[in-house]
């Protein structure tokens, strides 16, 4: 299977994207930038501001795949539901992330994310192996790295 990215100088050179309002770049690492030859630092989040996106979300390190699969739904969902900015939606998704117990969060998966119950078990035994505190996103390592820019 052939796989093809996109780089950062075809985003400058060719992408136009005036009615997009949000990029998600949930990946590892897509909010850093590197200098090049100037004096400006240029990243992906940059790339896709100047291609006409009004914001963009963006990871600072690596980040887990599961807690970002959940913060990223919660995001979504708060964008959706909710009248709130990229930014306050994002804040709000992590501060979820940070302070849900065990137990809501396994309500969350249920109710409102409508997740069939069957994974739902499963998943409450792996979140009480893999992580024994009663809040299991309290660590700044599942939900700090994110950041919003834009609008």
């Amino acid at each position: 299977m052939e796989t093809q990215c996109l780089t950062l100088k075809e985003i400058f050179a060719s992408l136009n994207l005036p009615l997009c309002r949000l990029v998600s770049l949930s990946a590892c690492e897509t909010g850093l930038v590197s200098r090049v030859d100037t004096d400006e630092y240029i990243g992906l989040a940059s790339g896709f501001l100047y291609a006409g996106a009004g914001n963009v979300v963006s990871s600072l390190w690596s980040v887990s795949d599961f807690s970002t699969a959940f913060l990223m739904i919660r995001f979504y969902q708060n964008l959706r539901d909710e009248e709130l900015s990229v930014c306050q939606a994002l804040q709000a998704a992590q501060n979820w992330l940070r302070k849900v117990a065990r137990t809501d969060f396994l309500t969350w998966l249920k109710n409102e994310v409508k997740m069939d119950e069957n994974l739902v078990a499963d998943l409450n035994i792996y979140i009480r192996r893999s992580f024994p505190n009663l809040q299991p996103f309290a660590n700044p390592q599942y939900w700090a790295a994110f950041c919003a820019i834009g609008l």
